[in-house]
């Protein structure tokens, strides 16, 4: 069983980021990622949290509905290859990825 928490916006941040599987980066709540299940984009603000029995948080996908997760979203709909992002992307080559900033002691990031 699991219920649907509000986290402040740093807290919420934080988790995304965590929990980023691609080679995007959650710059901010306002950033959008495109999600293989629904297909749709959303933004961060979006993204649903829910929390188990245990106190475990979980991410769901910010469209209704849909129960998409982090493994699940990605910077542009790269399966679809006619949509104009994902031509796009394939004219330019990779950026390297960056290493991931470490967990510090505190989870909040100043605004």
């Amino acid at each position: 069983m699991h219920r649907y928490v509000t986290l402040p916006f740093n807290k919420k941040l934080n988790l995304l980021r965590e929990h980023c599987f691609d080679d995007g980066e959650w710059t901010d709540l306002d950033h959008e990622k495109w999600c293989l299940h629904c297909g749709k984009k959303f933004s961060g603000h979006s993204v649903r949290v829910c929390q188990d029995d245990q106190g475990t948080l979980w991410l769901e996908c910010g469209t209704p509905d849909c129960d998409g997760s982090p493994i699940d979203w990605a910077e542009f709909p790269w399966w679809d290859e006619n949509h104009p992002m994902t031509r796009e992307s394939l004219k330019h080559p990779k950026k390297p990825k960056r290493p991931r900033r470490k967990k510090q002691d505190g989870d909040d990031i100043p605004f």
